[in-house]
């Protein structure tokens, strides 16, 4: 927007008195409700712009212009809602490209659930913007462990992974979607999942398939949340709703899934001691982490 010596606002910039920012937001707001009105109100916005950052500011010309035309505000805000959209696409690399636009309700509904789960752990290195990816996928995680999800071909929605037994040697990749996996991912996923055996033949169709288990069981969960009762990567302190079961010695290897080779692990430190390849040493009752 360009400012007119005539727009509101124009003398303090060029006095010092604001900055072109506040100048801006003013000159816009006259465009939206009148210079008159803008006029009117000048000294009002002019204490405010003195006072507040352009962020905290345009949120009071947004409630000036509310007082001085509510029917032009509410158009303004459906015209917001009809630009929302929302894209998640996944490049030939295998990366996922999130982008899109939501109005001021949905994006605050957003903002307050990703703060909510977005803090950042002791000794955290993750970036304000790796926290929120993190918290937009635990989001994700706990709809879907939670159940209440509406069903899909009769099954609740679920991440399937397809695997092998070489996949869990780590020999092998995994496969979801038709896309692969790396064979760690697979093995912190396969700590606490429901596995079902498939049998194939040679052409790779199924020819027999089991049913489901938990590699945990639901009594063993609930035993480990109140021995545990938070992650146990050292200096963690989520609580038991941020974890799932991670198998010291994993079972793919032989370890069994008896509570001396569980302990509860946070998301992010889950994938520390997998992907990361950090090694929890020490026994159940006094673990300690050794990086890489």
């Amino acid at each position: 927007m360009a400012l007119s010596a005539r727009s509101p606002g124009c003398a303090t910039v060029t006095s010092g008195v604001i900055d072109y920012q506040h100048a801006a937001l003013i000159a816009r707001t006259a465009d939206k409700v009148g210079a008159d009105n803008v006029l009117a109100g000048e000294n009002t916005l002019l204490v405010a712009a003195r006072q507040m950052d352009a962020g905290a500011f345009a949120a009071q010309t947004r409630f000036f212009q509310h007082c001085i035309d509510a029917d032009g505000t509410l158009a303004d805000a459906n015209q917001d809602h009809e630009k929302r959209r929302l894209h998640l696409s996944q490049s030939l690399g295998g990366i996922f490209f999130l982008d899109g636009l939501l109005d001021a309700e949905g994006g605050a509904m957003l903002q307050s659930a990703l703060r909510a789960l977005s803090g950042p752990l002791p000794e955290d290195n993750r970036t304000p913007a790796q926290r929120r990816a993190d918290a937009l996928v635990e989001l994700a995680r706990r709809q879907l462990d939670g159940g209440g999800l509406p069903q899909s071909g009769g099954q609740k929605p679920h991440l399937t992974v397809l695997l092998t037994e070489e996949t869990l040697k780590g020999a092998a990749a995994g496969e979801v979607d038709r896309r692969p996996l790396p064979a760690e991912t697979v093995r912190r996923l396969a700590c606490d999942c429901a596995l079902t055996p498939i049998v194939m033949n040679e052409a790779g169709q199924p020819i027999a398939m089991g049913g489901a288990r938990r590699t945990v069981s639901p009594s063993q969960a609930r035993a480990l949340r109140a021995r545990d009762r938070m992650c146990r990567f050292p200096g963690c302190d989520r609580t038991p709703d941020w974890t799932r079961a991670h198998h010291l010695r994993h079972w793919a290897d032989g370890g069994p899934t008896i509570l001396p080779n569980l302990a509860l692990l946070c998301g992010r430190h889950h994938w520390l001691v997998h992907e990361g390849r950090w090694r929890l040493v020490g026994g159940v009752a006094n673990l300690q982490a050794v990086p890489p």
